[in-house]
């Protein structure tokens, strides 16, 4: 998106490596201004004084694409900066991913994607729930009065209902047993996810 602020053009993309799940999704978006026709990335710094806002425009740099190394940098330090109303300044901070907002957001959906097997467990149980009151409803209880006419059916739900009783007392399993050769491989895929998110960091801080 682009966003003018006085004589400028300043441009925020998202972050490539920005995965909210992975390793941790709080990264900032790539902020770039435009100058004499060319697009530098750099940083905003956001000040207040007496109920006025400013925002600096920080470090303009050349960063090379393949390798996120610097390459040139226009100027050290605060290039400009510029006066820009508070809700400007809001947009852009969220644009960036800097605002509370983000924060709020981000703990929601990680939140949904730590408990996603809690979801599609509540969702496997809550879809047929509904199918099963819909179906019954419209065509004048056919599945309570199939179920009432079948041994077979209420022999299945008996057993189920026999042993979630027996699962409060006993909780069992059909899961398989982790082996020696399972957990070599949790571990190596462990090791080579953390290398891989080290790469993450150091390349989103250059």
């Amino acid at each position: 998106m682009v966003i003018r602020i006085a004589d400028f053009k300043v441009r925020i993309t998202k972050n490539k490596n920005n995965r909210f799940w992975n390793p941790i999704g709080r990264f900032w978006n790539i902020t770039e201004i435009l100058i004499n026709g060319e697009w530098f990335k750099c940083g905003l710094v956001f000040r207040e004084d007496e109920g006025k806002y400013f925002v600096a425009i920080d470090h303009p740099m050349k960063v090379d694409e393949l390798t996120s190394m610097i390459i040139f940098i226009l100027k050290e330090g605060t290039y400009a900066e510029l006066p820009v109303s508070k809700a400007k300044m809001v947009l852009i901070r969220y644009l960036q991913n800097r605002h509370r907002i983000n924060e709020i957001s981000f703990a929601l959906r990680k939140g949904v994607f730590d408990r996603k097997r809690t979801v599609l467990i509540f969702s496997l149980a809550l879809v047929p729930s509904i199918m099963f009151y819909i179906i019954n409803a419209s065509y004048e209880n056919i599945i309570i009065h199939l179920i009432a006419e079948n041994t077979w059916v209420q022999t299945f739900f008996f057993f189920l209902t026999v042993s979630g009783f027996i699962g409060i007392f006993h909780p069992f399993t059909i899961r398989k047993e982790l082996t020696e050769k399972d957990i070599k491989k949790m571990a190596k895929e462990v090791i080579e996810e953390e290398k891989r998110n080290e790469i993450i960091r150091r390349n989103a801080s250059i």
